[in-house]
């Protein structure tokens, strides 16, 4: 490892703070604001967009509160909250306040790229958050994070380490968004046909008002079992799960894997218990838990249309029990739809899986982007690879 020289975080910026919270009590802070108000739930470990944010506030809030109006190549760093939120990260590209939760580093040019700092501190902070105070909410106060060293090569060795690392993000960002892009796409033809009905031939056919609600002349109102079955899924317990080619899915997503599945994909799966309502798709042979409901049989339905179809149910809204709030499948299956003709869902089905597909693809190029990143990480901050090694890997990549 080279001698670089170690600094601490005070040492590379002009000023380390926190931001602050305008009064809530006075609706003409948050109203028609012009600066962007950053959340710790916001720092998602990437360049800030603004456009994600979802507060503004006005200069009078920032003048009568702690709030500070930050320069652009502010680091942003999440000072307290769960194993999730503590530590997570943000970079200001243009002015914007944030809450007293963030820690503002507002970094000297002349010492420190912020780009190198922003790097860094995801190189450091797992560390630093093992000294946080506290239990289930850790606080990362600003005291620790101004005493905390950083080893700080020259300007521009710290610059081309940063363009490296920033040609990783804007790929998986490029990525991020092709993602998004798609399964709206997906989304808004199944809103256009089943929802709005405006779907290839609407013209010839007059909608007409049932007292179950609006429809198609021709269509029906019928349970959602006539389209699809839904069933519990099956228990796994950690203890006897072997790691293997197939995801485990949990109420929430993605629970590690296991050498065996139960059931095929694509398969629409959704939270039972816990995480309610979360609906997903999962393309590969999976073993569904016993936290949630997973589409057992496609009856009129298919795989994307049952995707978007749940979704718009809004199953979290139909949860039952009092303790322990749970979807109870037999009640989902009375719920009232339109069942459009299959040959509609046929065609929707080619359309919209092809989306879906293509998205999953992209998410699989994702996942080896980001794995390249986050191991290249800890090797060009602590000096452990060459500048142009770090160069041929990311040409390789990319």
């Amino acid at each position: 490892m080279p001698a670089w020289p170690e600094l601490t975080i005070a040492q590379c910026c002009t000023r380390v703070t926190s931001g602050g919270t305008p009064r809530r009590d006075n609706p003409d802070y948050y109203r028609d604001g012009t600066i962007p108000w950053v959340k710790t739930g916001e720092l998602k470990d990437r360049v800030i967009d603004p456009s994600a944010i979802s507060e503004w506030i006005t200069e009078e809030a920032v003048e009568n509160s702690s709030a500070k109006v930050l320069p652009k190549n502010t680091v942003l760093m999440a000072m307290y909250g769960d194993g999730r939120t503590i530590g997570s990260l943000g970079l200001v590209r243009s002015p914007m306040s944030c809450n007293q939760a963030c820690c503002a580093m507002i970094v000297n040019p002349d010492i420190c790229d912020a780009q190198f700092l922003f790097y860094a501190i995801r190189y450091y902070r797992n560390a630093w958050i093992k000294i946080a105070h506290g239990g289930a909410q850790r606080n990362l106060s600003g005291s620790i994070i101004r005493e905390r060293k950083i080893a700080v090569p020259v300007l521009p060795l710290q610059r081309r380490i940063a363009s490296i690392l920033e040609a990783y993000d804007d790929l998986i960002e490029v990525n991020r968004r092709r993602i998004a892009v798609l399964e709206e796409m997906a989304r808004r033809l199944f809103d256009e046909w089943f929802v709005q009905f405006r779907y290839p031939g609407h013209e010839c056919h007059a909608t007409i008002d049932t007292p179950d609600g609006r429809r198609p002349e021709g269509w029906q109102h019928r349970p959602l079992e006539d389209m699809l079955v839904l069933q519990r899924g099956f228990d796994l317990p950690t203890s006897k799960r072997t790691p293997g080619p197939f995801p485990v899915i949990s109420a929430s997503g993605v629970h590690g894997t296991h050498a065996a599945a139960k059931v095929r994909g694509p398969a629409i799966v959704t939270g039972r218990s816990g995480t309610i309502g979360n609906v997903m798709i999962v393309h590969e042979d999976l073993w569904p838990l016993n936290t949630t409901l997973y589409v057992k049989e496609f009856r009129k339905a298919s795989p994307a249309y049952a995707l978007h179809l749940l979704r718009r149910l809004d199953l979290h809204i139909r949860r039952g029990g009092a303790a322990v709030p749970t979807l109870n499948r037999n009640h989902l299956h009375n719920i009232p739809i339109v069942c459009p003709p299959s040959n509609l869902v046929v065609r929707y089905e080619e359309v919209a899986m092809s989306q879906l597909r293509a998205a999953f693809v992209i998410e699989q190029q994702q996942a080896i982007l980001t794995a390249s990143r986050d191991l290249l990480i800890p090797r060009l901050i602590s000096g452990g690879l060459s500048i142009p090694g770090a160069e041929r890997e990311l040409e390789a990549v990319a």
